[in-house]
């Protein structure tokens, strides 16, 4: 799962806050790859994250983009420790095309790291690599104060 440059037990805390946090267990995502300023994410289909007819939910495409942006924001400070917090600033979606009746995967790619502000790239693939969405995320992770 981890490629170079993070530890594989950093790459399965990140997998594992995935696996563990209510809402994204509720839509059945999995981490499927992460590195430095990157991370991918799995969104199996489920008819319950549809519209009707098969029609993945906007709403469940940009939660998978909220948190493929979040996890590729992580790979830059450590999650779960009490030194740090984190949140998502402002999320921009644009959808492309419908995905219906298949998974689809998030891929978000660090654009920028500041000292508390993360610029990212988000992408959502359905079968046969169609563009489904793309996004702008910035995502917030700061020192807390002693």
């Amino acid at each position: 799962m981890a490629r170079e440059g993070l530890s594989p037990e950093y790459a399965a805390r990140l997998a594992k806050v995935v696996e563990v946090t209510p809402f994204m267990r509720h839509l059945g995502m999995r981490l499927e790859e992460v590195s430095p300023g990157y991370a991918r994410i799995r969104l199996p289909f489920r008819p319950e994250n549809t519209t009707g007819g098969g029609v993945l939910h906007g709403g469940a495409i940009a939660s998978l983009m909220d948190t493929t942006g979040a996890i590729a924001g992580w790979t830059t400070a450590e999650i779960g420790s009490p030194r740090y917090t984190g949140s998502t600033v402002s999320l921009t979606v644009n959808y492309l095309a419908p995905a219906a009746n298949e998974d689809v995967v998030a891929e978000a790619r660090l654009l920028r790291r500041g000292r508390e502000l993360v610029y990212l790239d988000v992408r959502v693939f359905g079968e046969g690599d169609k563009l489904v969405g793309q996004g702008s995320m910035i995502y917030r992770i700061v020192e807390r104060k002693e």
